[in-house]
């Protein structure tokens, strides 16, 4: 059937968008090498560990395992008595994940003018900011 665009391999089922049609031409690239064989069986391998494959365990590990994030903080952020909501909002705070304005902002949500404070203090809003440098926002935390 090929993989080029265009192909009868690729059927779909409305008009794709343009970010869809970005996709498909990069997963395109990727399979252009890729030639399927009626007689062989296709297998999955997990590259983060050939030995043993994918195990829930060390795909959580490879998650987890950032730079910007002390490992230590992530194992007790999991704790089984931790509401999961509060766990995730911290887990999401520690790898800087939150919708702050600096995030937004970056992601090109929000336009590079529109990155002060709520609070009116006049700082950039950022995780960091919100939770450890804001004086109005300090009051809360405190």
């Amino acid at each position: 059937m090929g993989w080029a665009v265009g192909a009868s391999v690729w059927l779909w089922r409305r008009r794709l968008l343009a970010w869809e049609e970005d996709s498909v031409r990069e997963c395109t690239l990727l399979l252009h090498n890729v030639v399927l064989q009626d007689n062989v069986s296709d297998t999955w391998r997990w590259l983060i560990d050939l030995v043993h494959g994918y195990s829930v365990r060390e795909a959580y590990r490879f998650l987890t395992s950032g730079e910007q994030v002390d490992r230590t903080l992530v194992d007790d952020v999991w704790h089984r008595y931790i509401p999961a909501k509060v766990s995730l909002f911290v887990w999401r705070l520690l790898r800087n994940c939150l919708p702050t304005k600096d995030n937004l902002m970056r992601r090109r949500v929000l336009q590079v003018t529109d990155t002060a404070c709520v609070y009116g203090c006049g700082d950039s809003e950022s995780a960091n900011h919100l939770f450890l440098e804001c004086e109005i926002l300090n009051m809360v935390w405190v």
